[in-house]
């Protein structure tokens, strides 16, 4: 004996179909500011070492100025780094981030 599955009667509300709607992208998040300031204090130290080692070769004055002037700017660098940003780029103060605004703006 088989069992036929119940046909509706004319009382009986048949089942009702929900679409579900397609799930919305999130609107694209904008780099945090801390996120930016690394970037561009690491181009600009990579920009600065790339210097620095196209100044190795020459033995002029102004090749030496040059360089020992680099090899402050990227030791004031390691200063800031290393006291400030103790506990990553993201909870950096407001105090070592301008030091370090500043830092790339000179």
């Amino acid at each position: 004996m088989t069992t036929e599955p119940p046909t509706p009667s004319p009382t009986t509300p048949s089942p009702t179909v929900v679409a579900t709607p397609a799930p919305v992208a999130a609107p694209p998040v904008a780099p945090a500011p801390t996120a930016d300031l690394e970037s561009r204090i690491a181009k600009r130290k990579d920009e600065l070492v790339a210097k620095l080692t196209e100044l190795q070769a020459s033995a002029e004055l102004t090749a030496v100025e040059a360089r020992d002037k680099i090899k402050a700017r990227l030791s004031q660098l390691a200063h800031f780094v290393k006291e400030g940003v103790v506990d990553g780029w993201a909870n950096i103060n407001d105090t070592t981030r301008t030091k370090l605004d500043r830092w790339l703006d000179s």
